[in-house]
């Protein structure tokens, strides 16, 4: 390429330079991978996925702006054109380590690889902490690597001394001449002066301080490693960067489920909280960022290993994983509820209610899943918890297990209704023709546990208003039956009439309504019901007599306290 066509080329790149947030996003992602490679073992995940953001970020980039060039200065880093930092470097990171071996500037250019990427990082964190005795130092390592893609320019600090260039400066791939240099502007580093190599000596204090900063750097456990991540969101406040390292963070909370490291996970989800409480991120896509993190790590992929997690539950560790369970969003009552099924010590169970309850305060729309699951253990385990949870809430969603598909479901929501008082006997009452007989019972048991003139109307009014075929006999004496435990006298006069109307005289012995009704009057153990009974002992009709003796023996001083 000539003079002309560079100048053109640079003209251009300058009409169309990136944003400088363009630019330090991308910086702040190359920081973010360098480190994670420092913090994690070499393949795991969190540090393969850093690693492909940045080269999928950085590909785009050069692919519409052109190569990208990192300048390490004392003062400052240059990246991409755009001044990135100033001051003091930070010991420990990328810029640091390139600076304090002599690397001057780093260049990506188009066509740069993955694989390229992850070996370049590679290398600088191999070389990151300094060795009492090195094997081999980054411009070595970086030569031998003989990258395609990656330019590179280091300062010699012993300059002239066997044959090396006087200039003080060893170059590898291609270069940018003066020219290149004058077109934008900057002075050849050619003319800058050697390091002087009395500068890189350290006192006693520094090389106690270093070494105390790699033994910490190397025991370093999880929760020193998730506060530094906490303090990037305060360091980098770019969206990019906050939701890359928001990214890192859900990976890191998955992880501490698999390890069983709860403690973990609390640091992650509180410190996240305090960073924003903190008032230093005042950007409106903070929020947005966060919440969309918390909906991420609520959802089942994120929280799969809560499973093996419950499985190996122990009571000692209970207090802190239900602080984790509390500080989810509600859609992970869907996972939550199926943990239910692994059965635990009532402890346990009790704190997994809890928290389930505490979500559902917060959205109760997260019960939708659950309640029109084909799951139907998960729906029926659902149903208790729904009757501690109580209110509105309870009952509506209750009433919908009700309805639900499996008769197994309908009969746990009906039970769990008829615990307390909450729900009226007459929504109750609504499932009385229920398909299924267990189901049909519950509802009758609830109905006939105590005395309450509401139930006896409902009942009064269904007896009265339904009609029933043989198969349902069984059904019939229930009611009656139930309407016996509930009533009062103002049944009386409904009974008496099915009893003892002449209408009825023709089929009495496949009467169900005759026979529930000496069921009924035997229950209700007032004189008026017994009378109605004597009544009946002295028909003329004998089944009658006899069903009614049979009857009246309920009010015998020998069953003075009745059944």
């Amino acid at each position: 390429m000539n003079i002309r066509d560079k100048i053109i080329r640079e003209t251009k790149s300058r009409l169309t330079a990136p944003g400088s947030d363009e630019t330090r996003g991308l910086f702040a992602n190359l920081l973010l991978a360098g480190k994670n490679l420092s913090l994690y073992p070499k393949g795991h995940s969190i540090c393969v996925n850093s690693i492909e953001q940045f080269h999928a970020r950085l590909d785009a980039f050069i692919r519409r702006w052109g190569d990208v060039k990192i300048e390490v200065e004392r003062e400052r880093v240059i990246f991409g054109g755009d001044i990135v930092h100033t001051g003091s470097l930070e010991e420990g990171t990328l810029p640091f380590t390139l600076f304090r071996d002599g690397i001057r500037w780093l260049e990506f250019t188009s066509g740069v690889g993955l694989d390229e990427v992850r070996e370049l990082l590679s290398i600088l964190n191999r070389y990151a902490v300094l060795s009492a005795e090195p094997e081999g130092d980054i411009v070595t390592a970086l030569w031998e690597a003989q990258f395609a893609h990656v330019q590179y320019e280091a300062a010699n600090f012993f300059s002239g001394l066997d044959g090396d260039r006087p200039d003080g400066t060893i170059e590898s791939g291609a270069r940018h001449s003066a020219a290149e240099d004058e077109v934008h502007g900057k002075t050849p580093y050619q003319n800058e002066p050697a390091i002087d190599p009395a500068c890189l000596t350290l006192t006693p204090q520094e090389l106690a301080d270093l070494e105390e900063m790699i033994h910490c750097e190397e025991t370093a456990d999880a929760s020193s490693r998730l506060n530094m991540l906490l303090d990037s969101l305060l360091q980098y406040q770019d969206e990019d960067d906050f939701g890359v390292i928001l990214d890192v963070l859900s990976d890191e909370f998955t992880d501490s489920l698999v390890r069983h490291d709860f403690e973990a996970s609390l640091i992650i989800l509180d410190g996240l909280q305090y960073v924003l409480d903190s008032g230093r991120i005042r950007a409106p896509w903070a929020g947005r960022l966060t919440e969309s993190f918390y909906h991420k790590i609520s959802d089942a992929a994120h929280l799969k290993p809560l499973e093996d997690v419950w499985s190996n539950m122990h009571m000692s560790r209970a207090a802190v994983l239900g602080s984790v369970f509390q500080r989810l969003q509600p859609r992970a009552v869907s996972t939550l509820a199926r943990l239910l099924l692994i059965h635990k010590p009532e402890q346990l169970e009790q704190m997994l209610e809890d928290a389930v309850i505490s979500l559902v305060r917060q959205d109760a729309n997260c019960l939708d899943p659950i309640v029109n699951d084909t799951d139907e253990r998960a729906a029926a385990r659902l149903a208790p918890v729904l009757y501690k949870l109580g209110g509105e809430v309870s009952k509506k969603y209750l009433m919908k297990l009700a309805r639900h598909a499996s008769p197994s479901v309908r009969l746990a929501a009906v039970k769990s209704m008829a615990r307390g008082h909450e729900i009226e006997a007459a929504d109750i009452f609504r499932f009385i023709d229920d398909p299924d007989e267990a189901v049909r019972r519950a509802v009758l048991k609830h109905m006939g546990r105590s005395r309450d003139e509401v139930v006896e109307d409902v009942l009064l009014h269904y007896l009265q208003n339904s009609h029933f075929n043989s198969s349902q006999d069984e059904h019939v004496l229930s009611c009656f039956r139930a309407l016996g435990q509930c009533g009062s006298e103002r049944s009386v006069p409904f009974l008496r009439k099915t009893l003892l109307s002449r209408k009825w005289m023709a089929d009495l012995k496949k009467s169900a309504y005759r026979r529930g009704a000496l069921i009924a009057l035997a229950g209700l153990k007032t004189p008026e019901a017994r009378k109605v009974i004597e009544d009946a002992s002295r028909s003329m009709h004998p089944g009658l007599r006899r069903m009614a003796r049979e009857a009246g023996r309920i009010f015998s001083p020998e069953n003075k306290g009745g059944q």
